[in-house]
């Protein structure tokens, strides 16, 4: 495994400040990292309830423009 410079630099900085060896630093930080990362695809998928709104005789559902243009002045009222 090769490290790049500032990987190494912060690693060794971070082994001096807590009076450790670097490998335990290193190790540590492998750890903590893995740890977050496998907490972030432990999430559960955000879901959302679909609720009946009923449809309008008069409307063609096929014509987003006139969708649109209705949405649109019903906002404004």
């Amino acid at each position: 495994m090769t490290l790049e410079d500032d990987v190494a630099r912060r690693l060794a900085e971070l082994a001096r400040e807590q009076k450790t060896s670097f490998k335990n630093a290193l190790n540590e930080t492998l750890r903590r990292g893995l740890e977050e990362v496998q907490r972030r695809t432990e999430r559960r998928t955000f879901r959302t309830k679909a609720e009946k709104m009923g449809t309008f005789a008069h409307l063609n559902y096929d014509n987003i423009g006139d969708l649109l243009e209705l949405a649109e002045r019903s906002e404004h009222r």
